[in-house]
This record gives C-alpha cells, sequence and structure tokens, in this order.
C-alpha cells in the first residue's frame, strides 16, 4: 500500500476509540449467548450501536474444530451470531449497507450510518478494507468485514499499531472468524482467524503487521507532529548519537509539506524555504542576536544605530503577516496587496526625486522635507534637527487603509506604533503626500485576488540547552504560551514599536543533549512551556549498522536490551554498570556512533566511541566494572 495512505489510516484508527457494555440476560446466558452494546467515539462524536449478538461456537452450526478453538483460547469462543445478526455471509455476498450497516446503528441515526461507511462500504473505500485489502485471497474477498462484528476488527487493528507492529495478544483473534469455505449457496464451514491449523494462510494479516512495523519512524513523527500542533513548541531530548537535529528536520518537514524526501532532497527544500530555519545556540548568545537588538549602520560616511528584528523577530513576523491574511476576505487581501505594491512605486518615485539633481526637496511643511528612503521606512528631516524621523512603511499602509483623515484619527490607531502619536502632523503629511500620488497618477485597485492559505513556519534551535535561555527568551517566555497577544520588547523599532507577537503558525522545535552538563539551564518556566519529548538510541537494520558492537555498549546502559529492540515502549532496566544516579535515557551513547561511513570504522571505534565511554567512567557515570567490556571492544 502507498506509505501516505497507509499513515491516513493508521492515524485514523488511533482517534477511535471503542468501548463495550455487556447486557446478556440471564435466560440469554443459559442459551450460550452473549450481548453486547458498544460505542463508538470519533473526534468529539460519540455513536452507540444497537444489540449486537455473539453465540458459543460449539452451539452454532458448520464450525471448524470448535473443540481445538476452546483449547486453543483457554476459555469459551463466541463469535457473531449469525441467526440474529443475520449479515453473516461468504465472498463479499452480503449487502453492507443495508443489512449490516442497518444491523449495527439505530434506525434513527442517520450520522453513525455515515460514519460506519467510512469504515467499511460497498465500493471497498472503507478504512477497514482499505487497511486489509493486501494479501487477501480471492476466495475470501470481504469475509472479514462480512462475519465479524467491526469493533472487534478495529480493536485488533488499534492493537497492531499499539504494538507497532509486533504480535499481539492471540485474544484479539477469539472473536473473529477467518472465511467460509465451500461453494456458494450451499453450507459453509467457519474457520479461526488465528493461525491455529498448520498450513492455513493468514497473509493479509501477515502484510498488516508487516506494514505498520516498517513505518514505525513514519507514526513516530505523527505522534510528534501532533504534540508540536497543540503545544506550539517542543524540544528533543536524548543522549548523544541518537539523531535529535536529522529528527527534527524530518518532523519540520513534515509539518510544512506533509511529507518527508530523502536526505538531499529534504535538504535543498528546507534550506530553500522561507517557512524554515534553523540556527544553533550557544553559551554567549544574547536576546540581541535571537530577537531584538542595535545595529550600527554606516550611510553616507556617518554611523547610525538602529533596532532591528534578529532571527526570531523577523521569522515571527513573517509568520504573523502570513498568519493575519489567511483570516481576511479576499476584498481586504487585494486592496492591501494592491496598497502594498502601490506604496513601493511610490518610494520608488521619491528616491528618484531625492536623487535627482534637477529637482527640489520633495518638502511636506515649510521646513521639513523628506531626507531618504530604506528599506522599511521614509524619513524625514529638517535642517534645524539633529536627528531625523521616518514614517514605518507598514504604518502608512495601515493609516491609509483605515483612512485616516485628520491628525487626531492617526493619534487614536491603535495598529500604528507609539511613535505616531508625538509626531502625528508629519505623518499625517507623508500620508497626503501619498495620496496626491495615487490621483496624480489615476491608479486605482485591480480585480479581486484568492485567498492567502495560512502555512506553517518551523524554527529548529539545535543545543538548545546552550544558552542562558531566560536571558535569550526575555518576554518571550510569555508569548510563547500566549500566541497571538502582544508583548512588549525591550528594543523599539520604526516598524513595530515595542510590541512583538509570536503567531500560531510558528512552531519551534529545540533540541538538547541530555549528557550535557548545561541542561541545568532549563528552568522550570522554560520546561512548563515546552514539551519534552525522548528520541533514544535504537539499532538499525542493514549492513552499514555495527550491530554487535551497539549491542555490547548498549550492555552498559541497560539490561534489557532485547525486549527494548522488540517494543521502545518498554521500561529500561538500568544495567549493573550504570550508576544508580543516572538514567540510561540521558547517558546511552546514540546509534549514530554505530552507522559505518566511507572511512574505517576502527578509526572511529577507537577515537570517538571507546573515549566517550572511558570519560564516563571519569565522571561517575559508569562504573570501574565497565572497564574491562570497554577495553575488550
Amino acid at each position: 500500500m502507498e506509505r501516505k495512505k497507509l499513515l491516513e489510516c493508521i492515524d485514523f484508527f488511533k482517534k477511535i476509540k471503542i468501548s463495550e457494555e455487556d447486557i446478556t440476560t440471564e435466560e440469554q446466558k443459559i442459551d450460550n449467548c452473549k450481548v453486547v452494546v458498544v460505542k463508538y467515539e470519533f473526534e468529539d462524536k460519540v455513536y452507540e450501536t444497537q444489540n449486537l449478538f455473539y453465540k458459543n461456537v460449539h452451539f452454532q452450526d458448520n464450525i471448524k474444530n470448535p473443540d481445538k478453538l476452546k483449547e486453543y483460547f483457554g476459555k469459551d469462543v463466541y463469535w457473531l451470531d449469525n441467526h440474529k445478526n443475520a449479515w453473516a455471509k461468504g465472498k463479499g455476498e452480503a449487502e453492507i449497507e443495508e443489512t449490516i450497516i442497518n444491523e449495527i446503528a439505530k434506525p434513527e441515526d442517520e450520522e453513525f450510518k455515515a460514519f460506519l461507511k467510512t469504515l467499511v462500504n460497498n465500493e471497498k473505500t472503507g478504512y477497514i478494507q482499505i487497511l486489509t485489502a493486501e494479501g487477501k485471497s480471492q476466495q475470501y474477498h470481504h469475509n472479514f468485514e462480512n462475519n465479524n462484528h467491526w469493533h472487534d476488527i478495529i480493536n485488533l487493528i488499534k492493537e497492531i499499531i499499539a504494538k507497532n507492529g509486533n504480535e499481539v495478544s492471540k485474544d484479539f483473534f477469539s472473536r473473529l472468524v477467518f472465511k467460509w469455505d465451500g461453494k456458494r449457496g450451499g453450507i459453509r464451514e467457519r474457520s479461526s482467524l488465528a493461525k491455529v491449523e498448520s498450513g492455513t494462510s493468514r497473509t493479509f494479516v501477515d502484510n498488516l503487521y508487516n506494514n505498520i512495523s516498517s513505518i514505525q519512524k513514519e507514526l513516530r513523527y505523527m505522534e510528534i507532529v501532533n504534540i508540536l500542533k497543540q503545544k506550539k513548541q517542543i524540544i528533543l531530548q536524548g543522549p548523544p548519537g541518537t539523531g535529535k537535529t536529522y529528527t527534527a528536520k524530518d518532523i519540520a518537514e513534515q509539518l510544512i509539506y506533509d511529507e518527508i524526501l530523502e536526505k538531499d532532497n529534504q535538504k535543498e527544500r528546507l534550506e530553500t524555504s522561507v517557512q524554515f530555519k534553523l540556527i544553533q545556540f550557544h553559551p554567549a548568545y544574547s536576546y540581541e542576536d535571537f530577537v531584538r537588538g542595535i545595529v550600527a549602520e554606516t550611510e553616507v560616511n556617518q554611523i547610525t544605530y538602529t533596532t532591528k528584528n534578529k532571527i526570531l523577530g523577523d521569522f515571527a513576523k513573517e509568520a504573523l503577516e502570513n498568519w493575519k491574511a489567511s483570516k481576511k476576505t479576499t476584498e481586504d487581501i487585494s486592496r492591501e496587496l494592491w496598497v502594498n505594491n502601490t506604496i513601493e512605486e511610490f518610494r520608488e518615485y521619491l528616491s528618484e526625486r531625492i536623487e535627482s539633481e534637477e529637482d527640489e526637496r520633495v518638502m511636506i511643511t515649510g521646513k521639513v522635507y523628506i531626507s531618504r528612503i530604506t528599506d522599511k521606512s521614509i524619513r524625514y528631516n529638517s535642517d534645524a534637527w539633529a536627528l531625523d524621523g521616518g514614517v514605518p512603511v507598514s504604518d502608512l499602509m495601515k493609516m491609509y487603509l483605515a483612512d485616516n483623515q485628520t491628525r487626531k484619527e492617526v493619534i487614536r490607531n491603535p495598529e500604528l506604533t507609539k511613535t505616531a502619536k508625538s509626531l502625528a502632523s508629519y505623518w499625517l503629511k507623508i500620508l497626503e503626500l501619498f495620496r496626491k500620488y495615487v490621483d496624480d497618477h489615476n491608479l486605482t485597485q485591480p480585480e479581486t485576488i484568492e485567498t492567502i492559505e495560512e502555512k506553517k513556519f518551523v524554527l529548529i534551535i539545535d543545543e538548545i540547552n546552550r544558552a542562558n535561555l531566560p536571558a535569550v527568551l526575555g518576554e518571550l517566555i510569555y508569548a510563547l504560551e500566549y500566541r497571538g497577544e502582544k508583548v512588549e520588547s525591550m528594543y523599539e523599532t520604526d516598524e513595530d514599536g515595542y510590541s512583538m507577537i509570536i503567531p500560531p503558525n510558528l512552531y519551534i522545535i529545540g533540541t538538547m543533549n541530555t549528557s550535557d552538563r548545561s541542561v541545568g539551564h532549563i528552568d522550570y518556566a522554560i520546561r512548563r512551556r515546552f514539551a519534552f519529548i525522548n528520541v533514544l538510541p535504537k539499532a538499525l537494520k542493514g549492513e552499514f549498522f555495527e550491530l554487535d558492537l551497539f549491542k555490547k555498549v548498549s550492555g552498559l546502559f541497560i539490561e534489557n536490551f532485547e525486549e527494548y529492540n522488540e517494543n521502545e515502549n518498554a521500561e529500561l532496566i538500568l544495567s549493573e554498570h550504570l550508576s544508580e544516579e543516572f538514567r540510561p535515557e540521558d547517558v546511552w551513547l546514540g546509534h549514530s556512533y554505530f552507522i559505518k561511513n566511507d572511512g574505517d570504522f576502527e578509526l572511529r571505534k577507537k577515537y570517538e566511541i571507546i573515549p566517550i565511554l572511558k570519560e564516563y567512567i571519569k565522571d561517575g557515570i559508569l562504573k570501574k566494572s565497565a572497564e574491562t567490556i570497554i577495553n575488550s571492544l
């Protein structure tokens, strides 16, 4: 199956919750029956079935080896009672919508019936049919859905997903029928889905295991992406060599593009995307490097000091503009785009006039004139002033869109920076100059354009714990939690004043080496705002990976390597060689150390793996007992 479709199916089943209530009466128990009512919960909706009927296989007709079934499962086995729920047929004979769905859902519950059709339908496009179609023989066809209660099928699928594609308990197969042997219209004999008979094929179940097992990385990424969408910022934490930065890039690509390409293609796509940035923190990193700070610039042989947004400030502004635009009507978007483009033409017009030797100064009052045009503002000055002023291009646009006509309206415009209040007269004069430019050139707004789609912006902060985070983030510790709200920065810019906003469509992924001694810099205020996700070592498959050496080294940190290798959710048991003061999750040497490169792997072992393990002994992470094993590697 196509991987994207498989992921979609799995995500669908992970969201479904099933609960069953046994309502069997004493009389029904005497008749060897079981009756249940089932609740399906999906995306804040709850659906309830009609009564669903089972019967002990020893008291049903045409059951293959009922004694063997009881012996295998160690209990009485109940299958769908095909006399009470009459849809049980062979080779797709049951009419799904008219027979099965109408017996599962209550007659008036049309919404539940529509949901059941997303599970199974006559066109075979339901999620159960899609996920279990591969490997079914032509004879078996869709007997899986025709002969079993659908919640039992869902429970099996959900358990295989929960077990990461590993074998699940046979109990999940006890209620499920594999196929009906025999001819259409004749006597059929039902058999168990569990592999209790030698030589019996269950290829589609094997494929179900294999498919889910093969995409564990993608499933893990889906889980992290869901956490990131909800929390907005996460930190991938783990010992050295677990591929935290690679994982962060994969998550970023999945979030932005809804897919993950091969590494070379991924690198090119992310590096050229305006929705992606990657930076690395270090101990000297500051707020002025990351958020906003004062920059010295040379203009006309004169040094000027300007406040500018830095990496996060610029990136947050781009994301905010997209987020705001995505909420606007097509009319508003079209008008804003036209005004923005017209202001750009106006700025070019002013630049040409300023640079022309023939033109006189562009005056806005008797003594004040346009002095220069920068990337972000239109500057004005007077021969009597020591410093010049300026109207941010973004504020000129806001005044025009708000149709401000008086000084008082400029002062009261809440969208403008604070400087507008003290310099409103000059700002209004430049606005009037812009209006005159529009009228003189007979400029009109073009037709409405399409809406702007909200995009996701992802910032990766590598080695996030290496910097003093409270000092680097400053007031943004608050902004991370209250997305879309203004916070006051320490510095004022022409465009935004002191305010800064972290929008909901900006996601932050930090990486943190848990064996690094600087992890103590992550204080409780930071920890509360980030979700911390473990990225642990894992055995890779293929000749490129030194599996035997990885197992030996892993034995220094955990006792139950084989159990963990089968199930990453297994609780780790500390090795006798690891100090009780440390968790293996924090110091266990990662799998990237054991990947063979083009060079000699023995050099990596000698100069990378063994030295760090010996350093662990010096630091008290590994006990002295580990020394003999390390020397034998």
